[in-house]
């Protein structure tokens, strides 16, 4: 029986008028949901950088004056308070530098000996706290937090010039390393230990309460003054933000800043991609009820002959609607495959805890579900009024 209705029904049936109307639908979901998941994204991104905020780290501008010895990149009590009163900025910290001389080296799995800085922040001002940065007067073990951008220019360029191994984040930990520090109060060892990375700041960083006490008893330097400030923003693009660095000759990420207006533009062209799915979306549902009602049309002949025959409206308008279905959860399934390839892109574009833990866009399959739900709901009764016309 299902066999003589599949061959009155669809034998004399044009298959392209199938394909198109299912190409359209798809690329109606294959352009709407991919971008629809993207801006929710970017939205759920920039409201959890409005709740913590954004951070941009500021310093004076360097002239001649300041390499002569005639100006200072110290801020001073003045220039502290205005920083704070800043338009958009949320906090204010200061980052500290030691003023004494501090070297590493390590012997044990490699040759190795330099000299570096050393600054500090408050430890709000941390992307990564570390449980274990800390320090008490007294512990010979050191923590320490070193700039991903440091690790980067290591692996991808002096490793790769000089012929020696990369390393990884993992591997850096375990290298044991002694960090000494030395000045008018004398020398002292401490056993260095690596217990983070932050792609915040690029620096060297270690607890303020080791900063303050080697700054005190090694360099002897007491009421220093911060030469950087990191600022707590609202929106690191803001207008008015950008105008007081530059009335104030401050100095700032201008990649952090560009990023910033270039994430608005984004938001912005994904409501266009959005909307223009959504037009997608409409146009392929008309092509698609037009073909469904134009086939119908075509097969009132064939349904006639069927309730001629003894064929029940139930069975007839069972099998359209069952064949409609299938129809349906083939293009969904396939947009769904679709939506799994643009979330792996999603995750390259946008790096970072985007996507909430999920690997798979529920949300904009939800959403195709629905949409997809809608077309057969209103094609069930086309279906419904077309054998009504065959009574």
């Amino acid at each position: 029986m299902n066999f003589l209705l599949l061959k009155i029904l669809w034998l004399r049936q044009s298959k392209w008028q199938f394909l198109l109307a299912g190409l359209a639908l798809l690329l109606g979901l294959g352009i709407m949901l991919p971008a629809l998941e993207m801006y929710r994204q970017i939205r759920h991104r920039v409201a959890e950088q409005k709740k913590s905020g954004q951070f941009l780290v500021v310093n004076k501008k360097i002239s001649l004056a300041n390499t002569f010895g005639f100006a200072s990149s110290a801020f001073s009590k003045e220039e502290i308070k205005k920083l704070e009163k800043a338009p958009n900025v949320r906090q204010v910290g200061f980052l500290e530098s030691n003023h004494f001389q501090a070297s590493i080296r390590a012997t044990q799995v490699i040759d190795f000996s330099t000299y570096v800085f050393f600054e500090t922040i408050p430890k709000d001002f941390l992307d990564h706290p570390e449980p274990s940065f800390t320090w008490k007067e007294g512990e010979n073990s050191l923590p320490v937090i070193v700039s991903q951008d440091f690790l980067n220019l290591y692996n991808f360029g002096f490793a790769l010039s000089q012929k020696l191994p990369q390393v990884s984040r993992e591997a850096l930990k375990m290298v044991p390393f002694e960090v000494v520090v030395s000045g008018p109060g004398g020398e002292q060892v401490f056993n260095g230990e690596i217990v983070g990375f932050t792609e915040r700041i690029s620096s060297v960083l270690v607890p303020k309460s080791f900063m303050d006490w080697a700054n005190r008893n090694i360099g002897r330097k007491t009421n220093i003054q911060p030469s950087r400030a990191i600022l707590r923003v609202d929106e690191i693009s803001n207008p008015a933000l950008e105008k007081f660095l530059a009335e104030n000759k401050l100095m700032a990420d201008r990649e952090k800043m560009q990023l910033g207006k270039t994430g608005a533009f984004l938001q912005t062209f994904l409501q266009a991609a959005s909307g223009l799915g959504t037009l997608f979306m409409v146009l392929a549902f008309i092509i698609f009820s037009m073909n469904f009602r134009l086939i119908l049309a075509e097969a009132a002949a064939d349904i006639r002959l069927l309730i001629e025959l003894g064929y029940r409206h139930a069975t007839i308008g069972g099998h359209l609607v069952v064949f409609f279905a299938g129809y349906l959860v083939v293009i969904l399934g396939l947009t769904g495959l679709f939506l799994l390839r643009s979330q792996a892109i999603i995750e390259q574009v946008l790096p970072g805890p985007v996507s909430e833990g999920r690997d798979f866009p529920i949300q904009a399959f939800l959403a195709g579900i629905l949409f997809t739900f809608g077309i057969f709901l209103l094609n069930v009764l086309e279906i419904k009024r077309q054998l009504s016309k065959n009574l």
